[in-house]
């Protein structure tokens, strides 16, 4: 009962600085009664708390605010069917609007993917490989962490237009791992840990495959344990890696690698 008026406290808090006048207050509504929604056994995307998120999203567009534009515009473009002609339109505009007019990062990155792969349902061709390098580089720029681990990928492989770069692949991975990537931390760390593209360095090969685990990578997980079994990069220790592999790797699946992943 406490979380329940605590809750409702919050909401009433977003709502009026909404109707103060701030975008952010009539996000976090939206996003909070979004994720409500979500909490249901099978979204309703015409339940209550639904429809009071997009209303919520809408005065917050209204406002000019780019995350809610973006949010918004994915949510139309996602749906297998649009009941009504101008759905895919409206969404792709939001989303636009989101990345020329305000720098969206995500946005950014969502474009370069969207006209890369077309959309038959807008009578949108695949673009050029130039094009989408192009693209992707500007959501790189911004700081977009997918983007950045999407082109580090490129450079790696030698694809999508990209000629292969070992050293522009970690630049990238590296970058989108300290905003947050996990499997690019990891990607590093593997890179670090082999010495592809870079002097040999297992200690800061551990720490990135830590940051991995932390952010949420099973894989970053494996090849810390790896590493405490090994002593590669960290002190040896078995007792370490098998308290590791219990708690952390919860599934069962504790098999150790040579802490060598690269993706």
């Amino acid at each position: 009962e406490k979380n329940d008026i605590e809750v409702e406290n919050a909401l009433e808090y977003y709502r009026q600085a909404g109707e103060g006048g701030s975008s952010e207050g009539w996000f976090n509504l939206g996003h909070f009664l979004w994720n409500r929604a979500g909490e249901l056994p099978a979204k309703n995307f015409l339940s209550s708390n639904a429809i009071s998120s997009m209303e919520a999203f809408w005065k917050a567009i209204e406002l000019g605010d780019p995350d809610a534009m973006y949010f918004v515009g994915v949510q139309y473009m996602s749906e297998e069917e649009s009941s009504n002609g101008n759905k895919y339109q409206e969404g792709l505009e939001l989303i636009t609007t989101a990345a020329q007019e305000n720098g969206h990062s995500g946005a950014l990155y969502y474009l370069s993917l969207f006209y890369y792969n077309g959309f038959p349902e807008l009578d949108i061709a695949p673009s050029s490989v130039t094009d989408f390098m192009q693209r992707l580089d500007t959501a790189a720029e911004a700081g977009n962490a997918d983007a950045l681990f999407l082109r580090g990928h490129n450079f790696y492989h030698g694809d999508d237009g990209r000629g292969q770069d070992y050293s522009r692949a970690l630049d990238d991975f590296l970058l989108a791992a300290d905003v947050g990537h996990a499997d690019a931390a990891v990607s590093a760390g593997a890179m670090l840990h082999k010495g592809v593209g870079t002097d040999i360095d297992q200690q800061k090969a551990f720490h990135l495959y830590q940051l991995g685990g932390e952010l949420g990578s099973i894989e970053g997980w494996r090849n810390v344990v790896a590493c405490y079994a090994l002593g590669e990069g960290v002190p040896r220790s078995k007792s370490t890696a098998e308290y590791i592999a219990n708690t952390m790797l919860k599934d069962g699946s504790d098999e150790h690698d040579d802490g060598c992943n690269d993706k």
